[in-house]
């Protein structure tokens, strides 16, 4: 498989249409024919359905392009990076939420861009001194711009064992445990604010600062915990329901400084990817 034959097909699959992709790029229609019929072939599946005089992506061919696409990006984000910078670069993250799609972006980056240093840190101070920060505040921060990553839904975590089938409304809640973040968190925001919309202040039994630990305290059944549907998504096991919470939700937005070098766009790149990959 080759970098340029990867090319060749993505134009190909958006333009169904081998003739526009090979004036494109200054080739004769019949090399881009054959560069596809090669790819075909050490694939062993079709990726273009022949129809007469035209060609359509079929759906083994939009499931391959979703993938080389992201590649061909990535490849980018680190030809642009080499490009630009040199050893002694370095990005500084403040990552407020979502710290595990965040650090995916994060190990996807440095794997293609070894030479830049990245510095990250989950606090709420230092974020004028950030290159990027990842948070679900709305700030007015000088210097940066802001925009808005995606939203997402608030659910109740709870060991399927820990609450009965059903209506789950005050009578059920107010005397079980609460497990939740940390004070100035938004979960635990969340968790005071949901749980007073119901008519009672939660019994708050454990907080920590790691998100880790408040899924295993939740796994072992040790309480309940207002959580992040994606940003959380695939954290629990099996034993572990999630139950919606009305049209509770939150935003998380990306605050990138501005005028900043091209190793930080490269990494926003990255990590928009990370999140769409998350999203299919």
């Amino acid at each position: 498989m080759e970098l340029l034959q990867l090319t060749y097909f993505c134009d190909a699959a958006l333009t169904e249409n081998f003739s526009k992709t090979a004036e494109k790029y200054n080739v004769p229609p019949s090399n881009i024919s054959q560069s596809i019929k090669r790819l075909e072939k050490e694939l062993s599946a079709a990726l273009f359905d022949r129809r007469a005089n035209r060609v359509v992506l079929n759906d083994r061919g939009r499931a391959f392009y979703q993938q080389v696409r992201q590649a061909l990006d990535l490849l980018e984000s680190a030809r642009e990076a080499a490009a630009g910078h040199g050893a002694e670069d370095r990005l500084r993250l403040v990552i407020h939420v979502n710290r595990r799609i965040v650090m995916k972006a994060v190990e996807r980056f440095q794997s293609h861009c070894p030479a830049v240093n990245i510095f990250t840190t989950h606090g709420f101070s230092g974020e004028q001194e950030a290159d990027l920060i990842v948070s679900d505040r709305v700030m007015e921060l000088p210097g940066f711009s802001r925009e808005k990553l995606f939203r997402e839904a608030i659910a109740l975590a709870a060991r399927r064992d820990l609450l009965p089938p059903g209506d789950l409304g005050a009578d059920v809640l107010r005397d079980k445990p609460f497990i939740t973040m940390a004070p100035g968190n938004s979960v635990h925001s969340l968790t005071e604010a949901i749980c007073r919309e119901m008519g009672f202040a939660p019994r708050i039994a454990l907080q920590s600062e790691d998100p880790f630990y408040i899924r295993k305290c939740v796994e072992l059944g040790l309480g309940l915990a207002v959580v992040p549907t994606f940003s959380w998504k695939g954290q629990f096991s099996d034993q572990v329901a999630l139950y919606p919470m009305g049209d509770h939700s939150r935003e998380v937005y990306l605050y990138r400084r501005t005028g900043g070098n091209t190793c930080l766009e490269a990494f926003c790149r990255v990590l928009r990817q990370e999140i769409q990959a998350e999203q299919a």
